[in-house]
């Protein structure tokens, strides 16, 4: 718990250093940013179509609610 709370309230931030410049510059390190790029834009998809189907869902039961009605 302590280093938790050290972490969280430290002046210790997590910063790129050289071992970060070494991974960019090898073929490697890229194709791995890379990866994690698409994996975010992967993520942000998943979410947005998550969003429309949660969106279509009540406009579907909307739509019977009137149908229903009539």
């Amino acid at each position: 718990m302590s280093s938790y709370q050290n972490g969280m309230f430290g002046a210790s931030q997590a910063r790129p250093g050289q071992s970060m410049d070494k991974t960019t510059s090898m073929p490697l390190g890229q194709a791995a940013q890379q990866g994690a790029a698409q994996a975010m834009e992967f993520q942000l998809w998943v979410s947005q179509q998550g969003t429309s189907l949660a969106k279509l869902k009540v406009f579907n039961a909307m739509a019977k609610t009137i149908n229903d009605q009539q």
